[in-house]
């Protein structure tokens, strides 16, 4: 089965490789650290080794990784630059991160994200990286390799998109279901010896237990991987939903003080905003709902982290697949 993976990644890359020969574009992965990006990493540095050619690397940091995850992060780049079989395969390596802050957003700006609010995915993901491809693109023309997945959203449903003349995008995990994913990680980190990246991918997302993990701070995702791997964050979390809910903005900078790491506030305090830009309409906000299933979950005590009543509570709370 695995093999039958590799055979049908490596058949897109190779009418990529015609359509957008690397002599003429810049092979450019997003690597984020999840398993889709990650399988997708492995699968084209090994592709461009075999090829001869070279594939450049970014990853968006925007400050709300879990902080094993990002640590992961840097850790399978440091290994790919020194790896003996794929090394040569890795060209240049970009990191973006935003001119602001989620929290410095939040205190002088904007409220929480909802599902018809997603303020922050522009200004702390898009906005950096079209930035970086722009100036990219003066130089060369950019294939964006992206690992996004129909099976996850309806707006994750397509193959290639173009942007201009210079600029497109490609999904070449585009039609793998979850677990053909995990094989096809687990092959691949296999056969570069690199099997630690696979193990500790099974370990956050708890063997599949966890499909996806947001920004440990994110109000529109599931927290449960945080629940699993790192339940402290959410007891943090619920302290910054319930400061802003209750407009206590001094709270959300002590914790920043208390968390630096975590929680990194820029703007002066003569620049903070005290209004409530939600509207305040508590009894059909989502946020109150987030609110309420983390305290009930930080009262519960985890004594089995495969436990499916936390999955069960958590995929009641997602959203449906809009477009």
């Amino acid at each position: 089965m695995a093999l039958e993976l590799i055979r049908s990644v490596y058949g897109y890359l190779d009418r990529l490789f015609l359509l957008h020969p690397p002599s003429e574009w810049l092979w450019l992965v997003s690597y984020s650290g999840g398993k889709d990006s990650t399988t997708l990493l492995l699968v084209t540095l090994s592709y461009a080794s075999d090829k001869g050619f070279r594939v450049g690397i970014v990853y968006n940091d925007c400050g709300g990784d879990l902080p094993k995850l990002r640590e992961l992060v840097f850790e399978v780049l440091n290994a790919v630059k020194s790896h003996p079989k794929i090394s040569y395969a890795v060209d240049r390596v970009f990191v973006t991160r935003p001119d602001k802050t989620f929290f410095d957003y939040l205190l002088t700006r904007y409220s929480l994200p909802r599902w018809n609010f997603r303020w922050c995915c522009k200004r702390l993901k898009e906005r950096p990286f079209k930035k970086l491809v722009k100036g990219l693109a003066r130089e060369r023309k950019v294939l964006n390799l992206v690992g996004n997945r129909r099976e996850e959203a309806r707006w994750r449903n397509w193959v290639i998109r173009r942007v201009g003349s210079r600029v497109v995008y490609a999904a070449p995990l585009h039609s793998l279901k979850n677990e053909d994913v995990w094989h096809l990680l687990r092959t691949t980190a296999t056969q570069l010896g690199l099997e630690w990246v696979y193990e500790r991918l099974l370990e956050i997302y708890r063997g599949g237990a966890v499909r996806r993990s947001g920004c440990w701070f994110c109000t529109l995702t599931s927290p449960l991987s945080a629940l699993i791997l790192e339940p402290e964050l959410l007891k943090i979390k619920l302290e910054i939903l319930d400061a802003w809910c209750k407009g206590n903005r001094e709270r959300i900078m002590e914790l920043a003080r208390e968390h630096p790491a975590l929680i990194n506030v820029t703007v002066a305090k003569e620049e903070i905003s005290y209004g409530h830009p939600c509207g305040r309409k508590c009894s059909t906000c989502q946020v109150s709902r987030l609110r309420n299933i983390l305290k009930k979950l930080i009262n519960q005590t985890i004594e089995n982290t495969y436990d499916t009543t936390y999955v069960t509570a958590f995929n009641a709370y997602e959203p449906p697949l809009t477009k």
